[in-house]
């Protein structure tokens, strides 16, 4: 029920809609409930969770996915556990779990706009040239 309440929420956010435009929510859906499981419980030593976090939203920070969309994602958990009438001191200490990846979203935010500019860049030398950029 949280997922879905938190992903209902999420795609009706017009500054976090476009990031979801294609993707298959169910399979989404699965991905953040393993996810859930594994940061809310213990997370296995093997796991470099900051590395895999930006492993998996790469695609999105070239779209321009950054910390102020962290920060209305974050927004949107809480006041999704709210709303399920999770206690206080539990919403306090997930948060207290997510929120040192913040720091994920700020560098791959900074690594999508060097991206983005390099993309646009290399875009005119090849119109200039007559050849399009793939």
């Amino acid at each position: 029920a949280a997922v879905d309440e938190f992903y209902t929420r999420l795609i009706k956010d017009e500054t976090l809609a476009p990031f979801f435009e294609g993707v298959d929510m169910e399979v989404l859906k699965v991905h953040q409930k393993k996810f859930m499981q594994m940061a809310f419980t213990s997370i296995p030593s093997d796991v470099d969770v900051e590395k895999e976090m930006f492993k998996k939203h790469f695609r999105l920070f070239e779209k321009g996915l950054n910390e102020t969309h962290f920060d209305s994602v974050a927004k949107h958990f809480v006041e999704t556990l709210q709303h399920l009438g999770v206690a206080q001191e539990l919403i306090d200490e997930a948060v207290g779990i997510i929120a040192p990846l913040r720091d994920v979203f700020v560098k791959g935010g900074k690594s999508g706009t060097r991206r983005l500019s390099l993309r646009q860049k290399l875009s005119k030398v090849f119109s200039r040239s007559g050849r399009e950029l793939r």
